[in-house]
């Protein structure tokens, strides 16, 4: 059964919302998957907050809401894929590269992660 991942980021105090997309696509994305390698996920996907002036574009709720700057959704193909992949990235070596990396643009302290439940898509 499929199994996904929904993490939220929010960068580091200086950091341009377009500095921290470019660390985040050219250089923590190729450390992620270098050291998860076979255990990378199917997908990776990130959905970064739109801002203009640094103001996230809010239709609903308020700008309070909206303090992460990326949306993230790690898809496997099931628990045991995940797991693999949280074994390989969270230790020895793996765990303090990427802690390292992490600290140079996300504030850690309000990274927020939630197993997700099923998935219903509609179309048109």
């Amino acid at each position: 059964m499929p199994f996904s991942v929904l993490f939220l980021a929010t960068r580091k105090a200086g950091t341009t919302p377009e500095a921290f997309k470019e660390h985040y696509e050219n250089t923590h994305i190729p450390l992620l998957k270098s050291v998860a390698g076979s255990a990378f996920p199917e997908t990776h996907t990130r959905h970064y907050i739109h801002r203009a002036e640094g103001q996230a574009h809010v239709l609903l709720g308020t700008q309070g809401d909206f303090d992460y700057d990326v949306v993230v959704e790690l898809a496997f193909p099931d628990q045991a894929a995940f797991q693999a992949y949280a074994a390989a990235t969270h230790t020895g070596d793996a765990q303090a590269k990427i802690s390292a990396d992490e600290e140079s643009f996300i504030d850690r302290s309000k990274s927020r992660a939630v197993i997700l439940g099923s998935t219903e898509v509609t179309k048109a």
